[in-house]
This record gives C-alpha cells, structure tokens and sequence, in this order.
C-alpha cells in the first residue's frame, strides 16, 4: 500500500510539473480575395473579403475585416461573428447564410445555407 501512494504521489508532482510548462498556442495572419460567378439554386454573387485573426489559445483575441458583397449575399457586409474553424476561416452569419472567411491564403470562400441540416459548405472562391 505505501509503494502505491508513493507511486501516486510521484505521479501527481510530475503531471504537476508538466503543466506548469504549458506554452499558450497563438497564430495570426491576414488574407483578402475577390470573386463572383454563379451558384446553382442561389445565384449570382460578388464577394470581396479582407480578413485579419489573432487567436490565442483557440479563442479570437483580435480580428479586423473589410467585405464587399452583391448578389444572393447582398448585406453581409454587417454578418455577426461566431467563431473560428481550423485555423483557417472565421464563421460570419447573416441571414439564412453562413460565411466561412478566410484569413489564410489559399483556404477558400465557403457559404451555407444555415437552415439546411446537412450542413454541407459550397466554396464560393478558391483565394
């Protein structure tokens, strides 16, 4: 019994240590793109985003966008902030749309229409 609570004892101080030694993961960068063309049962868009992320420990510390959009997403230019997603987009909603704006290069521009429960994003833009 006593070599157990030994054990568990040296356990605990090591985890302990370990944790202390915790590093906060942080990552920023920007990215701005403009497309337009078609989507079938949407319609046509244009869509110009810039977006800027500083994240720290998965929570958005800092953000700055600029979006210009016509078409079917006409007005989400005022889209409400959600969240982030794979360190790659932040997740914009205006109406029945969701946005996933890129603040990494080559990530793309993906809409959804956030009624549908599937779920499933269309990409928009390849910038």
């Amino acid at each position: 019994m006593k070599r157990i609570l030994l054990t568990l004892l040296a356990s605990s101080v090591a985890l302990a240590a370990g944790a202390g030694t915790a590093k906060a993961e942080t990552y920023s960068d920007s990215h701005s793109g403009s497309c337009s063309d078609t989507v079938d049962g949407w319609g046509y868009f244009y869509a110009y985003t810039y977006q800027y992320a500083y994240i720290s420990n998965n929570k958005i510390e800092s953000e700055s966008h600029s979006f210009s959009f016509s078409g079917f997403l006409e007005g989400a230019e005022d889209a409400e902030l959600l969240n982030g997603k794979d360190r790659k987009w932040l997740i914009y909603r205006s109406g029945d749309f969701d946005l996933a704006v890129p603040y990494v290069s080559d990530s793309g521009l993906f809409a959804r229409d956030n009624r549908d429960r599937d779920n499933d994003w269309v990409k928009l833009c390849d910038y």
